[in-house]
């Protein structure tokens, strides 16, 4: 059933309350001044910055070097984003200083409804990431998702999971991964077979969110959620925030106004959070957000 934006984030704000977050979340921030800057990507021995640029809003370089020079080194992008001209933006951004900062890209993988043979998965991977790597102008990927999964039987995959591996063997890629909306039962399922190394989920003060471009909607238990994140930060799976700002605006510190980069750094002052992907499209975005 679609809802409007308002009654969305009405929605979300009465179960945050009826569930006693958003007081027991404002305690936690509650007078804090100071950020952490950089936390290591779960075992990868990345450090990336806590604020990531999400890249995909904006084709151009202006502003992604506005958010370069603000000391951001986290980039999420994807082969799909503008038919893989994102990629090809930040490659031509990051020319001549692609070691300084982390990449992380992402493949869809299509399984078919399983007709798909392993020679067609591979591939379709094969294929992904040297379109990236050529697009980004580079000879390796920090971090490689599978691309927003819904379902157990895409991470589980043998095919997939060895060519990522190969992939890792190789050095074309450091680190693999997925992004995915059905993140509570598929981040438990990599708890409990921990093959990934990292993990791209929503996540922001309100357990919910409302995508800003279309009317879709989602919500979820955000102790369950916050459970499976702590268990697999503990475990050393990297945990990328998105969706941090789509649920609505967050006082971060008591007194001050709510603000969309208040709920980004609420997310980031999470200590199982390791980075976040934060869709920033123009100056004054990056601005607000690096403030």
């Amino acid at each position: 059933m679609k809802i409007t934006r308002k009654e969305f984030l009405k929605r979300s704000t009465l179960t945050a309350l009826g569930l006693g977050l958003i007081p027991r979340l404002s305690a936690m921030v509650s007078g804090r001044d100071v950020l952490p800057l950089t936390r290591k990507l779960g075992n990868t021995n990345m450090e990336v910055t806590t604020l990531g640029m999400g890249a995909s809003r904006t084709q151009e370089p202006s502003v992604l070097k506005a958010a370069l020079d603000k000391g951001i080194t986290f980039l999420d992008t994807g082969r799909r984003y503008a038919n893989g001209q994102n990629e090809v933006m930040i490659g031509k951004v990051l020319k001549g200083i692609r070691q300084q900062y982390v990449i992380q890209s992402k493949m869809k993988v299509d399984l078919e409804d399983g007709s798909a043979s392993p020679d067609d998965i591979r591939k379709q991977m094969e294929t992904s990431l040297k379109e990236s790597l050529d697009a980004l102008q580079t000879d390796y990927i920090d971090v490689m998702l599978l691309h927003g999964i819904g379902e157990k039987k895409v991470m589980q995959n043998e095919t997939i999971r060895k060519v990522l591996t190969e992939m890792k063997e190789k050095g074309a890629i450091r680190a693999y991964g997925f992004s995915t909306h059905n993140h509570i039962e598929l981040l438990r399922e990599n708890n409990r077979d921990p093959f990934y190394d990292v993990v791209m989920v929503p996540f922001n003060p309100f357990g919910g969110f409302q995508h800003s471009r279309s009317d879709w909607s989602k919500s979820w238990d955000q102790q369950a959620l916050i459970t499976q994140m702590k268990k697999a930060h503990k475990m050393g799976t990297g945990i990328v925030a998105m969706k941090t700002c789509s649920g609505g605006k967050h006082a971060f510190k008591k007194g001050e106004e709510p603000s969309y980069s208040g709920a980004v750094k609420w997310v980031r002052s999470q200590e199982y959070i390791d980075t976040s992907a934060v869709a920033m499209a123009s100056f004054e975005e990056i601005d607000a957000h690096t403030s």
